[in-house]
């Protein structure tokens, strides 16, 4: 059975762009890992560009669904980053172990970072930020 332990990174990547990752791997934690992942190859602005085009051409091919949702994609790049800069770790499960509401409360920072419209339903128009990300912890 395959599971995202024994992908590397360059594997994983590799599996959501020619979208044969199977779609029940296809989850929160691959989605952050996806951006960790191009954030560390890319840096921010290439990053979300790539992470928006490969999550939608993974949702139309491998997920059979139009559900894509740009703002949300975004914010999975922009919050990792963010966090990414508050941490000195190299290392994706370090920094879930860090910063647990990346894992685990996910859908708040969201709101707090682009308000409750955002994850509403899927979207395809750009949202901006609501401004400076301030998590509380």
């Amino acid at each position: 059975m395959k599971t995202l332990n024994n992908l590397n990174d360059n594997d994983l990547l590799n599996q959501v762009e020619t979208c044969t990752l199977p779609p029940e791997l296809f989850n929160h934690e691959t989605q952050l890992r996806l951006s960790w992942i191009l954030i560390n190859k890319y840096g921010l602005e290439v990053a979300t560009h790539k992470n928006c085009k490969i999550k939608e051409n993974f949702f139309i091919k491998a997920l059979n669904s139009s559900k894509f949702n740009l703002p949300l994609t975004k914010a999975y790049t922009e919050i990792l980053y963010y966090f990414m800069g508050k941490s000195s770790t190299k290392d994706f499960d370090k920094l879930l172990r860090e910063f647990p509401r990346l894992k685990y409360d996910f859908k708040r920072l969201v709101q707090t970072h682009y308000g409750f419209d955002s994850l509403k339903e899927h979207r395809t128009e750009d949202i901006k930020p609501l401004g400076t990300i301030l998590f509380t912890f």
